[in-house]
């Protein structure tokens, strides 16, 4: 009986499991383990369950066992978060905002925003900028520009962001405190709905750190609701975040429709969340 690390593991997790790496967190699944050293398995023995990011199995037909964690290395947090990590000092956002005028945005950025419904007084209510690469969304704690987040106009990732804050939260209306927290995925939505009138806390990457989780403790007495992507990986960020939210604020709820940014103002206002 061996215990696999590192590159054996991932070799058996490749080599058995193609999808692992979409198991959310906690769960276990049962799988054929073909290369079996004992044989090949067709009745599903090699049980392996992702905790925390990392994967652990157990061949029920060989007895080894197998432990892998992907490396947290610049290149991969890129890759998952779309967080661009600067070594060096980073340009601050007041350096980026070349232009400000919605009106003199390429005709590109002004397709992009108006599909969502952002026109010149939205745009310079949310202080959207705009440089050669693309557009310039800031990332906020409250009124405070924190970050900021590109959309190029050309080139991948089409997001870059820079911010040491993993979130954006903006809650800057005399009495947004009574109105529940809307958690969602992209900036566009959080400004959407701020401007609807409603707090919201946008997620930079797939983890709810420390400091996001001091901001939910303020509406532990009120309601929380995950308006996240209605896909696969949406429902997991969503089954991960209710367990991660469910001891600290009880009201926990989730919605699946159309993001915020792609529904009219008009409808975001009336609307009773």
């Amino acid at each position: 009986m061996t215990t696999h690390y590192g590159r054996d593991a991932l070799s058996i997790l490749t080599n058995n499991i193609p999808s692992f790496e979409e198991m959310s967190e906690g769960e276990q699944g049962k799988f054929n383990h073909v290369d079996c050293p004992n044989g090949v398995d067709n009745r599903q023995r090699l049980y392996v369950k992702n905790v925390d990011g990392a994967y652990l199995g157990h061949c029920h037909n060989c007895g080894d066992s197998l432990y892998y964690r992907q490396k947290e290395t610049v290149s991969r947090i890129k890759t998952e978060t779309r967080v661009a990590l600067v070594r060096g000092p980073s340009v601050e956002y007041k350096d980026l905002t070349k232009e400000l005028d919605y009106d003199k945005f390429r005709v590109e950025g002004q397709l992009w925003l108006g599909q969502y419904g952002f026109n010149k007084t939205y745009t310079s209510s949310c202080r959207i900028a705009e440089i050669e690469k693309g557009i310039v969304l800031p990332v906020f704690y409250n009124t405070s520009i924190v970050g900021y987040q590109v959309r190029q106009y050309t080139g991948k990732p089409k997001y870059l962001t820079y911010s040491k804050q993993r979130f954006s939260y903006i809650d800057c209306i005399s009495g947004m405190l009574e109105k529940p927290l809307v958690v969602v995925e992209d900036l566009l939505s959080s400004y959407k709905l701020r401007l609807a009138g409603y707090p919201t806390l946008c997620l930079l990457g797939t983890k709810l750190d420390s400091q996001a989780m001091k901001v939910v403790q303020m509406f532990r007495t009120k309601r929380v609701i995950l308006w996240l992507d209605d896909d696969t990986a949406g429902h997991a960020a969503a089954k991960k975040l209710f367990v991660d939210l469910s001891p600290v604020v009880p009201n926990v709820t989730a919605m699946f429709t159309q993001q915020p940014k792609e529904i009219d103002m008009s409808v975001l206002k009336d609307m009773e969340l």
